[in-house]
């Protein structure tokens, strides 16, 4: 289907909104649903206010979803993750285009319930390059996406692995790679569980107290208490640190 009018509406909605918000705001505002924080920040007065109440939560969902993936919204990165038009977003308000999406996207995919956005993780692909080559782009961003989803419904990562049928070492690579490119999320919730907080930190303090990071190193120093894969987590809560 083309949601193509409910785009334009995601955009301007943003643009009077004229700050980066929570996707739960944005979603609350395009309903026209009241809440806390939209009569704090006044935007209740807007005259994009509930310009999308003809829609459930669901469907705005998808269509926030669909909007990120195709880059035409993105994150400001901050201690809370936020959400903003694109360039891409804004020449799309001015230039309408067809903004397809699968009719069995209407619905909200159970693997992505939340949206948390970097337009820098969005794999840029030449206009020359073959198109198998913008599929495997496409389904990269997608599994970012799903990445960040599940991180913020605090999913366990070696579950989340499992579930996506990839190595708890490819999750941990990927996601180091979305830390070191802006990513801003808290992984606590699984590191204090498979870790716990004190033997975090411990680990944390050791990597900040080096002047550059070494795994062999950390191994040699701690491998008869630590496995690779928990000095890897701390080294990811320490990269999460220094971005704050």
């Amino acid at each position: 289907m083309d949601a193509k009018e409910s785009l334009i509406k995601i955009i301007k909605a943003l643009l009077e909104i004229g700050q980066p918000v929570s996707r739960q705001i944005l979603t609350d505002y395009l309903m026209g649903k009241e809440s806390r924080e939209i009569e704090e920040m006044g935007l209740d007065d807007n005259e994009t206010y509930g310009i999308g109440d003809t829609h459930e939560e669901d469907y705005w969902t998808t269509i926030i979803d669909k909007a990120f993936e195709g880059g035409f919204i993105k994150l400001k990165p901050s201690k809370s993750d936020k959400l903003t038009a694109s360039k891409e977003g804004k020449k799309f308000a001015k230039k309408p285009t067809p903004f397809m999406i699968d009719e069995d996207e209407e619905a909200t995919d159970e693997n992505i319930s939340g949206l948390e956005d970097l337009e820098d993780l969005i794999v840029q692909i030449p206009s020359n390059e073959p198109d198998n080559s913008e599929q495997k782009a496409s389904a990269k961003t997608k599994q970012q996406i799903k990445l960040i989803h599940a991180i913020d419904r605090k999913i366990a990562l070696d579950d989340y692995a499992e579930s996506e049928s990839l190595s708890f070492d490819e999750v941990l690579e990927e996601l180091e790679k979305l830390i070191r490119q802006g990513l801003n999320v808290d992984i606590t919730y699984f590191t204090n569980e498979v870790l716990g907080e004190e033997c975090v930190q411990e680990l944390v303090d050791y990597i900040a107290s080096q002047k550059k990071f070494s795994m062999e190193k950390a191994i040699r120093e701690y491998g008869d208490v630590y496995n690779e894969e928990e000095i890897r987590l701390a080294y990811i809560v320490y990269l999460i640190q220094q971005t704050k």
